[in-house]
């Protein structure tokens, strides 16, 4: 009887949750709508589970909405503290709820499903009932290891990343000009300054104090995704591991030196740790380019998921808009790298390449980026590097993205594009 009385006490605070939740779909719906870059790769009537994966707040629920919006769909937000706990046996309580409240749906909105355990066997059993569903995640373990290995080529993934500088423009209402006015040209580099002081988070673009909001959201990351996740012992070790990390984005880092750095017990520690903050989304780890295994697997630059983030270490009152720079420009290859079928790589011997584009087994494209090369020496070592990694990795193409530079220069029988990074982060959009 006892048990009867609790089911009853379950399902019916479930429907109350469904019924919350369905609430808040409006909110989704209704906010002006900024065309995302990946919204043309969700299939909503596919057999296989779209899964959107990427950093909190980057706007992943918003494009899932709005992609199933005029379709038949249920919803359900696990990021819910009322649902901690919930397990797969007890997930058909809560499919029972959905069915109550919807009535019947032909498609299912799961919302960062990876806090549920074993949830895998619910989404199997939904897939085999030809029910449509869209996943979103926030820690891509979910998809690199065990979408793998539990649904089993079942799935296609969609990574959403905060707003590219074009998609901030857009949020802006701003419009741009490939052969804009000097006035016009001026304007477009003043956006791009404020976008990488800003970042592109959604919310902070559309008004929220950015500050408040970044520091929460950091926190946010690192104690839920990764610290209560991981049962991360050393807690104050941990954190300051991560605001080390975003003060000195841009930089090649090895994981002894994090060892030594916050006195870790292994290199292994160290190497667990970044791929904990890789894995929520809040780093991004760009592998350095060698025939050596051994020594790609070593050595890793760090970039941030978005700009705004180097906030939390204090950078706001004297802002690297040099190394604002590089982080951008690796954020736009990482978007172009999946769509384009292309891997990303830094170069490094007794010089540096910032970006080593590889596919097919050949390199494709060698990147610089530097603020101004309008000082000769930085000049001279940037074009140094270049022409030697061309001719050591048998690049043609060969390329130094500035703030607001453009020319062509040919050195030693090679071509070298010198571009203004607004032109070379719109050049799709164009």
């Amino acid at each position: 009887m006892e048990r009867l009385i609790d089911r009853n006490i379950m399902e019916k605070n479930y429907k109350q949750i469904v019924l919350e939740q369905r609430e808040e779909i409006p909110f989704y719906t209704q906010l002006g709508w900024v065309p995302r870059e990946q919204e043309s790769a969700i299939d909503i009537n596919s057999r296989l589970a779209q899964i959107i994966t990427g950093v909190r707040r980057s706007g992943k629920s918003t494009l899932a909405h709005r992609a199933l919006s005029g379709t038949n769909y249920a919803y359900i937000n696990f990021d819910d503290e009322r649902l901690a706990g919930l397990d797969a046996d007890t997930l058909n309580q809560m499919l029972e709820a959905l069915y109550t409240v919807y009535g019947e749906f032909s498609h299912l909105l799961l919302n960062e499903i990876q806090n549920i355990e074993h949830w895998h066997l619910f989404v199997n059993r939904l897939l085999r009932n030809n029910i449509k569903i869209i996943l979103t995640d926030s820690n891509s373990k979910l998809l690199n290891r065990e979408m793998a290995s539990h649904l089993t080529g079942r799935y296609s993934t969609i990574e959403l990343f905060p707003f590219s500088f074009h998609e901030y423009l857009v949020a802006k209402g701003k419009k741009w000009s490939k052969t804009g006015t000097a006035r016009e040209k001026g304007l477009l580099q003043g956006l791009y300054n404020e976008y990488i002081e800003n970042g592109g988070f959604p919310e902070v673009v559309a008004g929220e104090p950015k500050h408040s909001y970044i520091n929460n959201l950091f926190d946010a990351i690192v104690t839920r995704d990764v610290i209560y996740r991981h049962n991360i012992r050393h807690i104050r070790t941990f954190r300051d591991l991560s605001i080390y990390l975003a003060g000195n984005f841009a930089s090649e880092i090895s994981y002894n030196r994090l060892k030594n750095i916050f006195g870790l017990g292994s290199e292994n520690t160290a190497k667990n740790y970044l791929a904990y903050l890789n894995e929520a989304y809040l780093v991004a780890c760009l592998p350095k380019f060698s025939f050596k295994k051994q020594e790609s697997l070593r050595y890793r630059k760090i970039y941030l998921i978005d700009t705004a983030f180097s906030l939390v270490a204090g950078n706001s009152f004297t802002p690297n808009y040099g190394r604002l720079l590089e982080n951008v420009v690796f954020l736009h290859l990482a978007r172009k790298a999946a769509r384009h079928r292309f891997e990303l790589f830094y170069y490094k011997k007794l010089f540096e390449v910032d970006f080593v584009i590889y596919s097919n087994r050949k390199v494709l494209e060698l990147i610089q980026v530097v603020q101004s090369t309008t000082d000769s020496k930085t000049l001279k070592r940037e074009l140094r590097a270049l022409l030697i990694a061309a001719v050591e990795l048998k690049a043609e193409k060969l390329t130094i993205i500035t703030f607001d530079e453009r020319k062509e220069l040919n050195e030693e029988g090679r071509t070298i594009q010198i571009v203004p990074v607004t032109e070379w982060l719109l050049d799709d959009a164009m």
